[in-house]
């Protein structure tokens, strides 16, 4: 058979195999892979992931030699383990499976170097070899990123038109100075990699369809500057060391998640986000956001936003040398939003109400309180408390509110009321207790004035309801 789409044309299974033998109790089974020609049955195995491909060309003799033309090998950390639980080599089974494949196809392939000195002689003909197959994925893990020889991959060696995705952790990526190769790589990941600014300089000029950039726990020193084409719309950076400063002049980018300190982000250009996860590290003092324009003007457009306190803090309206100042901003497009609180912090019922306010379209509200409880301090009681009582705000699009590190104490239960009492058309409330919790939980403590709302109260670690944020947890 042909493959639609490709210039396969080997014969996956002969015509003149027989068919399975089915039973009335199968007939009754009208998903059944049984009642699929042998044809259609052999190419499918060719889909899974190696480990996969191998028990399933078990079944059946005609599909004994199905996973010579597996598309996915995956050699991931899982494999090695496996392999050493059966007292097995798993260098020998990596380049059997590689070397006696068969297809004209690989799709993916995921390798994970314990011992690097071993891999030493076979790893670059591997790969050399899965990227002659026109692979589009490339994962390479290896546990000792200071090791000589494996410290840094040679971009020569993956240079095909065809790869899309490339992951490397441990294990640094090396573009020459001449290296004109991955035009049309379009996803790069980076995990517990050393480089320097030159690199990503050098990476942009290369990729020069590169839409997605993921940098996570890499060491580097200096300025970063992103600056890609108009393809570029995806950021992610989280737990990276020694940044000065990360300077973002492209305004394609929708797609925005940062963890680290707040004062290191500028943006030259009026970038429009639209999915964003701000989860900034404690700050010594307080930093009023009136003083970054550049990072409010940004979220002005976001949709999805994700933040922990410290962003909070920034927004909340605060004296400032003895003046009240109330920061101006509104989210017009924001639909789901996630508020964090870890740790202590001074963020208090008002502070929240009064960003929720700004957002009027707001339709999935996620808080979660942490274990700590909220201090009502001299601030809430001289201004905050009475600003929050005042206040007469309606949410008319809120349709789900989902509250974790709920302990029952006045100020969160203040809060929580407010949201019950001001979304008329609120549709779902999760409440999840806080593991540190002293009080029992009733569903007659909460009056919702929406005759549809559903409210649903799980204890910590307990939560069934599957109903997560986007951005999951921060």
């Amino acid at each position: 058979m042909k493959a639609s789409g490709s210039k396969i044309e080997r014969v996956l299974v002969s015509s003149d195999r027989k068919r399975f033998k089915r039973n009335d109790d199968d007939k009754s089974n009208t998903n059944s892979i049984i009642y699929l020609p042998n044809e259609i049955v052999d190419r499918i195995f060719t889909f899974l992931p190696i480990k996969h491909a191998i028990s399933s060309s078990l079944v059946a003799k005609p599909f004994l030699t199905s996973w010579l033309y597996a598309r996915h090998l995956c050699f991931d950390r899982a494999f090695r383990l496996n392999c050493s639980k059966r007292g097995r080599d798993e260098i020998p089974i990596i380049n059997n499976i590689v070397s006696n494949h068969l297809g004209e196809k690989i799709h993916s392939f995921h390798i994970y170097i314990h011992d690097p000195t071993r891999y030493s002689l076979l790893f670059l003909a591997w790969t050399r070899y899965v990227a002659s197959k026109g692979l589009e994925e490339l994962v390479v893990h290896t546990i000792e990123p200071n090791v000589d020889f494996f410290h840094r991959l040679h971009a020569a060696f993956i240079d095909v038109e065809t790869l899309r995705v490339l992951k490397l952790i441990c294990c640094a990526l090396y573009l020459p100075s001449e290296f004109k190769g991955l035009r049309f790589l379009k996803s790069l990941s980076l995990t517990k990699v050393r480089f320097v600014p030159y690199f990503i300089k050098r990476l942009f000029s290369c990729c020069v369809v590169l839409e997605s950039l993921d940098l996570k726990a890499c060491f580097f020193i200096g300025e970063l500057t992103i600056k890609g084409s108009n393809k570029f719309q995806t950021l992610l950076i989280k737990g990276c060391r020694n940044i000065i400063l990360i300077t973002i002049d492209n305004p394609s980018i929708t797609t925005f998640h940062y963890s680290g300190e707040i004062n290191k982000i500028k943006f030259v250009h009026p970038t429009r986000l639209k999915d964003v996860i701000l989860n900034f590290g404690a700050t010594k003092g307080f930093q009023h956001l009136s003083e970054m324009d550049d990072l409010i003007e940004v979220l002005r457009n976001v949709q999805s936003l994700s933040f922990n306190h410290t962003l909070l803090e920034g927004f909340c309206p605060r004296y400032v040398e003895f003046e009240y100042k109330n920061l101006e901003y509104h989210f017009l497009n924001l639909k789901e939003l996630q508020l964090v609180r870890r740790g202590l912090s001074f963020v208090n019922p008002w502070d929240i109400l009064c960003f929720v306010k700004n957002c009027p379209q707001i339709q999935r509200l996620f808080l979660d309180f942490g274990n700590h409880a909220m201090e009502a301090g001299s601030y809430w009681n001289l201004v905050a408390k009475e600003n929050f009582d005042k206040c007469q705000i309606d949410f008319p699009h809120l349709k789900l509110l989902k509250v974790k590190g709920f302990k029952k104490l006045d100020l969160e239960k203040k809060l929580v009321d407010s949201f019950l009492i001001n979304a008329r058309f609120l549709e779902s409330v999760i409440i999840v207790e806080s593991k540190n919790n002293c009080h029992e939980i009733k569903l007659s403590d909460f009056i919702t004035v929406s005759k549809i709302a559903t409210i649903s109260i799980f204890g910590h670690h307990k939560d069934k309801s599957r109903v997560f944020p986007k951005h999951g947890v921060l």
